[in-house]
């Protein structure tokens, strides 16, 4: 075919005008709804661990929260502390006129990880002791906490937490609770009858005291949560098991169901560098 054929025809397409194409245009909505995103938080990743343990021991309340008390013996027989030294203390508290424990310097060795911290101590005398390290917080009422003028207030925090190093810390908060109850035992007369036939005479009241451990962690990171998980349950019951085993050292066999250790408890020191230890061995050896 001849180019001079093709002319007129590409002549008459380029002159035929365009078909228009239709596109629809929707309205833009006011008010458009974003698609919600789902968002993780630490608390989820990193849970709060609550540990507890408790025993009933055959002592005086008042000689084991000496020992409790006494800050400085833990290295000595608790499990994971590697040192601890108190750093300041208490107004003299407003029954006993003691000054108790107010700030104390620890450092936890637990495999590769080893963490040191300032806990904030609160002592309701023969009672409880809690400890409160990072944002962890006393959950004693501050009415019955007069020696402890600035508990619970930011101003505390801010002048007893110490500045930890730059390093990733491994909890984010720790709480420990120590609990002391009276848990009285009266054994058996020994002509058989019941306690409420026996003399009081000759089936006096023994002391015994319940010793109640809770233990409440944040982690730092997932990964140390995630670690944690299998050997932590168990750190309580250590722990409370490690202070059975000091009580009976410091203090003898007590007053068990057989009713044995009541003589061999005499002179026995309770503490070894605790501010209330002396003063403890001296009310255990009065009382009997």
């Amino acid at each position: 075919m001849k180019a001079t054929t093709l002319l007129p025809r590409l002549s008459k397409t380029l002159s035929t005008p365009p078909v228009p194409i239709s596109i629809p245009i929707y309205p833009r909505p006011k008010n458009p709804t974003l698609k919600s995103q789902t968002f993780v938080s630490s608390s989820t990743l990193n849970p709060l661990q609550t540990l507890t343990a408790s025993r009933i021991l055959p002592y005086p309340s008042s000689v084991l929260y000496n020992l409790i008390t006494d800050i400085p013996s833990y290295p000595t027989f608790l499990p994971f502390c590697a040192s601890a030294t108190i750093s300041s203390t208490s107004q003299a508290d407003p029954t006993h006129h003691k000054r108790w424990p107010r700030t104390a310097d620890l450092r936890i060795g637990w495999g590769a990880y080893n963490e040191s911290f300032r806990s904030r101590i609160y002592c309701l005398p023969y009672h409880t002791l809690e400890a409160c390290a990072g944002s962890a917080q006393t959950s004693i009422p501050s009415s019955q906490l007069p020696h402890y003028p600035d508990s619970n207030t930011p101003e505390a925090d801010k002048n007893t937490q110490q500045q930890q190093p730059s390093r990733q810390q491994l909890f984010t908060s720790l709480l420990t609770r120590w609990t002391l109850s009276e848990f009285p035992f009266k054994p058996l007369p020994s002509d058989g009858r019941s306690p409420q036939e026996g003399a009081a005479e000759t089936n006096p009241s023994h002391p015994r005291t319940e010793v109640s451990l809770v233990i409440e962690a944040q982690f730092a990171s997932a990964v140390y949560s995630a670690l944690s998980q299998a050997a932590a349950p168990k750190v309580a019951g250590m722990m409370i098991e490690a202070f059975e085993k000091r009580a009976r050292e410091l203090l003898g066999k007590g007053h068990g169901v057989e009713g044995a250790g009541h003589e061999e408890n005499k002179g026995r020191p309770v503490s070894s560098g605790g501010v209330v230890g002396e003063e403890g061995a001296r009310s255990w050896n009065e009382s009997h």
